[in-house]
Formats: structure tokens, C-alpha cells, sequence
């Protein structure tokens, strides 16, 4: 049996291959293209070899390359690894030996590992939010601009309506600030013709779903959200109890202890701040719904005692655990 540990990095990758007694057959440095993992990797029946490399920006590529080859691959987590993690000489070299040896002695702490449409719906999710992000950007600089002049916008926001009142009426004392004016109107609809477009192909995601139907039974949750959440958990059976996921979504205190002494911090912080932000976003909609439910009801209940960002936090992780028994189980949310 062949062993290999993959260093990986943007443009290139530090390969390391050992028997099963851990005697050194290969080693060597070489730039991220087929043609050369092929090359690295000749000599290696697939049958007759195991690949460990680190989960990183950029595994995704050489992942499907050698798993197109039919190679067994683990995708290592640096955090868990704490061989590689904790030491004090961190080289490439050593990187790579550290992860053999650890596939050869099988204590390779891995990563999940989603399918390919998993992966592609959640790189759609992941476009939609940088999309987002970029036309939020764009309002604010024209909100910015609007206030350094001194210019009332009588519009609640950036609608049509605004739009036109802007280029006809707001700033015809300003032409120069008109100009630049212009050119953030005509970026941010193009980021709305954007936004448009990628949240129709989000909605054909959803109603394609039967998971994200059940899901789009709970109230706050409708297809974009609902898309959201089925990416972030991919596999639900992955996931031994309603615990373990509210973990993965970070919504579970941390814990630090010393004999007898038990104290609870703030939220972990290693989990999965995308499925964390949608089910606490999510929960501040529950919460305003007109129609009585089990998790308003909650809230409001927490708020007695306690902030209302620790009660939408403890809210969010009861309505984890409701996601979690209603994909387990295939059934619908029910108010009562």
C-alpha cells in the first residue's frame, strides 16, 4: 500500500509518498496541473494507494482530479490535525511527511466532504451573498453622497421612484455630482439585474427540493433560506443528534473547565457562520410573524430575562434543533 501526503497550496503542491513502513519513495515539489499529479502520481495503482491532503482554499480542483482517477482521498482538518497545527517547525516538507504518516498510522482528523451538487448549489448561495454584499456597498456610497451635500432623499430607500427623483429633480444644482451620482445608479442596477437572475435559479433549486419544501413549511423560511440551510448541512444523517448540529452551526456555548469549576463563554467560533447567520436571520422574522408559534412564544419568554441578542441566539439554536427533526424524520412544521 502506497501512502500519500499532499501539501497544497494556490500554485503548487508538495507531494510525499511512503510505503506502509513508512520508507520514502517520492517526494517532490510541483505546480497545481493535471499533467504533473499524473506524472506524480504514475507509479501508483489506485487500488494500492490512499491520498491525505489539507482541506484549503483551492482542494476542490485536485480533489475531483484524483477522485476521477478513482483514488481514496481523506481531506484532513488543519484545526483537528494538531500535529501540523501545533508545531513549532512548520514547513512545506514537514507538512506533507506530518500528513503520510498520520494517513499511514490512520489518525487523519477529517473534513466532510459534499457531493458535487452540493457543492455547486453552494457556490450559487455563496455568489448570491458576495452579489449582496457588493450592492449594499453601492447604496451606501449614494446614500454617503446624498448626506455630504445635504440632499433629503423623500423616499424610504433606493426604489425606482428615488432613482428618478435623483436624476431629475435632486441634483440638477450639482452636475458634476450628478456624474458620479450616474455611475453608482447604473452599478447598482446592474447588481439588482444580478441579484434578480440568481435568486430565480436559487427558486428552481428550491422547488426541485422535497427537503427545502419541507423546510419552506416553517414560518420565516422561504426558498433562498431554505437553500441555504439544505447546502450548509448537505447530508442530514451526518449528523448523529440535534446537538451535534446546533454545534456545527456555532450555536452552542463554549465550555472551559478546571476541576470542579464549569464555566460557559460565548458562541464557538469554529462551526459554519453561514448556516449560523441564515437561522438566526430566519428567527428575526419567527419572531414577527402575526401568526402565533412555538418559537415566538420562546422569544418572548427569554426576553424577560434576558438581551434580546441572546434570546435570538437561543431561539436560533431550538429552530436547529427543529430543522434537525424535521429532516430526519420528513415531516412539516406545525404551529401548535
Amino acid at each position: 500500500m502506497n501512502y500519500v501526503g499532499l501539501d497544497i497550496h494556490k500554485k503548487f503542491t508538495l507531494g510525499v509518498i511512503k510505503d506502509k513502513e513508512g520508507n520514502l519513495l517520492n517526494k517532490s515539489k510541483f505546480e497545481n496541473t493535471q499533467e504533473n499529479f499524473d506524472l506524480f502520481l504514475k507509479d501508483c495503482k489506485p487500488e494500492e494507494t490512499k491520498i491525505v491532503m489539507e482541506s484549503t482554499g483551492v482542494w476542490e480542483f485536485i480533489y475531483d482530479l484524483l477522485e476521477s482517477r478513482k483514488y481514496e482521498i481523506k481531506l484532513a482538518n488543519p484545526l483537528k490535525t494538531r500535529a501540523i497545527a501545533s508545531a513549532r517547525i512548520k514547513t512545506d516538507s514537514v507538512d506533507a511527511n506530518t500528513l503520510c504518516d498520520l494517513l499511514r498510522a490512520n489518525l487523519v482528523a477529517e473534513s466532510y466532504i459534499p457531493d458535487k451538487e452540493t457543492r455547486k448549489i453552494r457556490d450559487v448561495v455563496r455568489q448570491r451573498k458576495s452579489i449582496v454584499k457588493g450592492r449594499s456597498q453601492i447604496q451606501n456610497k449614494i446614500h454617503a453622497i446624498l448626506t455630504r451635500y445635504g440632499i433629503k432623499l423623500p423616499y424610504a430607500t433606493l426604489c425606482d421612484s428615488a432613482v428618478i427623483w435623483m436624476l431629475e429633480e435632486g441634483m440638477n444644482d450639482l452636475p458634476s455630482v450628478k456624474t458620479t451620482l450616474i455611475s453608482y445608479i447604473n452599478l447598482l442596477q446592474k447588481y439588482t439585474e444580478e441579484l434578480d437572475a440568481i435568486d430565480g435559479r436559487i427558486k428552481e433549486i428550491a422547488n426541485t427540493s422535497s427537503k427545502t419544501n419541507l423546510l419552506m413549511t416553517v414560518p420565516g423560511i422561504a426558498e433562498i433560506r431554505a437553500v441555504e440551510i439544505m447546502a450548509e448541512i448537505a447530508d442530514i444523517n451526518r449528523f448523529e443528534n440535534s446537538e451535534k448540529l446546533c454545534s456545527y452551526a456555532g450555536l452552542v456555548p463554549s465550555i472551559h473547565q478546571s476541576g470542579d469549576t464549569l464555566k460557559f463563554g460565548n458562541l464557538i467560533k469554529q462551526s459554519s457562520r453561514s448556516l449560523k447567520s441564515v437561522l438566526i436571520e430566519a428567527c428575526w422574522n419567527i419572531v414577527k410573524t402575526k401568526e402565533e408559534n412555538q418559537l415566538q412564544i420562546f422569544y418572548m419568554k427569554l426576553c424577560f430575562r434576558k438581551s434580546k441578542q441572546k434570546a435570538i441566539c437561543a431561539t436560533a439554536r431550538k429552530l436547529c434543533c427543529i430543522v434537525y427533526a424535521m429532516l430526519k424524520k420528513n415531516r412539516e412544521f406545525h404551529y401548535s
